[in-house]
């Protein structure tokens, strides 16, 4: 398994990738600490999404949707900083029960 620093694993991205292709990993570290893993994918190809979430969900690291998003939810805006009153946005949502 080949070992690179973020900094490292940065300029030279393409070196590490040819490792990848190879079928070799690469791991990711952050000063001394190991943070991430690149491996390759498997002769089957790349997970669909609806096998990555289940695993993400297994882990508890996702939930599934307890309801579809409101149709205006993408053309809802955060206002910028200063400007509307955020706190009483994010009260104002939770007693509609969004």
């Amino acid at each position: 398994m080949k070992t690179a620093k973020i900094s490292d694993l940065k300029n030279r991205l393409s070196y590490y990738l040819r490792f990848v292709r190879r079928g070799q990993s690469v791991l990711v570290y952050d000063r001394d600490r190991a943070i991430a893993r690149i491996d390759p994918i498997s002769a089957g190809g790349a997970l669909e999404p609806a096998d990555w979430t289940a695993e993400l969900e297994q882990a508890g690291i996702l939930r599934p949707p307890t309801a579809p998003l409101p149709r205006d939810w993408l053309k809802r805006r955060i206002h910028a900083k200063g400007e509307g009153d955020v706190v009483g946005a994010l009260l104002e949502e939770r007693e509609s029960g969004r």
